[in-house]
C-alpha cells in the first residue's frame, strides 16, 4: 500500500495500539491475538467497554455506547459466542447495562466526571436518544445470543423496535444507522418478524430521504454521506444506493490532508488538553476506517 505510506507511518508513530493491531491483522495478516488483547484492555470486569474506546468520552466505566463501539472490532476478528470477550459483552448487555423505559442509555452519569465532548454530558432527561444505540445492541444480542432467554428477549425488543419505527420513522442519521446495523445483525432472520416488509420499505425511504445526493458537499459540509450507512459494500439497502456509495469511496483519496491522513471534522469546545489527545485517537481510528472502506470497495 505505497499510496498510504504517510498514513501508515503516522499510525505507527501516533496511533492507538488497538488501531495498529487492527491494521496489522486486517492488512498484514498478522495473528489476531494481539488485536484481541488490545480490545480486552478496554473491557471492564462487568463485561462492558470504556476507557476511551470511543475517544470523545474518556470515561473508564462501561457504557452501552462504548460497548457498541467494540462490536465493529469483534466483527473484524470474526469472533463468536465461544469467545470470552463476546460472552462477557453479552453478560453486560443483558444483565448490567443501564436502561430506561426499555432503551439503553446513550449517556451515563459518570461521563460527567471525566473529559468528554459536550454531547456526552449526562442529564437524566437527555440520557436516552431513541433507538440510538439500542437498535444496534439488540441486533448484536440476537446474533450472538448464548441461550434461549437472551434470544427471546432480543427478539421481543426487535419486534417492538420494528413497530415503533413503522409508527414513527426516524429522521436522525445516527438512529437510522443503528436500525441498519440491527437488520444486518439479524440477516436472513428478518422475515421472521411481523411487518418486516413494511419496515424495510420505510427504512429504505428514510435512508433515501436523509442521504445528501450532491457529492460536491460530501467533504465540505456536515451532511449524511452514503458511506455513513454503507461503509461495507453489502448488507441492507446497499443495492439501491450502490452507485452513490461507490462514488464516495472513490473520492476518499482526494480527502487526504498534507500529512497523508484524514482530518477530524468536529471538536469538543472544552477540555482542550484532553481534546487534543482524543483528536489524535480519532485520526488513528479514521485511518483504519477509511483503509477498510477502500479495501472493501476494491480501490486498494
Amino acid at each position: 500500500m505505497k499510496t498510504f505510506d504517510k498514513a501508515i507511518s503516522w499510525l505507527y508513530r501516533h496511533g492507538r495500539p488497538i488501531d495498529v493491531a487492527r491494521y496489522e491483522y486486517l492488512f498484514l495478516s498478522r495473528d489476531k491475538d494481539t488485536c484481541i488483547n488490545a480490545l480486552i484492555s478496554y473491557q471492564n470486569e462487568d463485561g462492558g467497554f470504556g476507557h476511551g474506546l470511543e475517544p470523545d468520552s474518556q470515561n473508564p466505566f462501561s457504557s452501552p455506547v462504548t460497548t457498541w463501539m467494540a462490536f465493529e472490532i469483534m466483527e473484524e476478528l470474526e469472533l463468536d459466542n465461544s469467545c470470552e470477550i463476546v460472552k462477557n459483552t453479552l453478560r453486560y448487555l443483558t444483565e448490567d447495562a443501564p436502561m430506561k423505559d426499555g432503551f439503553y442509555l446513550s449517556t451515563i452519569p459518570t461521563n460527567n466526571n471525566y473529559p468528554h465532548a459536550a454531547w456526552w454530558t449526562y442529564s437524566s432527561e437527555g440520557s436516552v436518544w431513541g433507538y440510538n444505540p439500542t437498535a444496534a445492541i439488540i441486533g448484536f444480542i440476537y446474533k450472538y445470543a448464548m441461550n434461549k432467554k437472551q434470544k427471546n428477549t432480543a427478539s421481543e425488543m426487535i419486534q417492538k423496535a420494528i413497530h415503533s419505527f413503522i409508527q414513527k420513522p426516524s429522521d436522525n442519521m445516527h438512529e437510522i444507522r443503528c436500525f441498519i446495523d440491527m437488520v444486518n445483525f439479524i440477516d436472513d432472520d428478518l422475515s421472521r418478524f411481523d411487518e418486516y416488509q413494511k419496515f424495510s420499505e420505510i427504512l429504505l425511504k428514510q435512508i433515501d430521504h436523509n442521504l445528501e445526493k450532491d457529492s460536491s458537499l460530501w467533504f465540505k459540509t456536515y451532511c449524511v454521506r452514503p458511506l455513513q450507512f454503507f461503509d461495507r459494500p453489502f448488507g441492507f439497502g446497499f443495492d439501491k444506493f450502490q452507485n452513490l456509495a461507490e462514488l464516495e469511496a472513490n473520492m476518499i483519496l482526494d480527502s487526504l490532508n498534507n500529512d497523508g491522513i484524514w482530518d477530524v471534522t468536529w471538536n469538543w469546545e472544552n477540555f482542550k488538553e484532553e481534546e487534543a489527545i482524543a483528536m489524535r485517537d480519532w485520526k488513528s481510528s479514521l485511518i483504519i476506517g477509511y483503509l477498510k472502506i477502500l479495501k472493501a470497495y476494491k480501490i486498494i
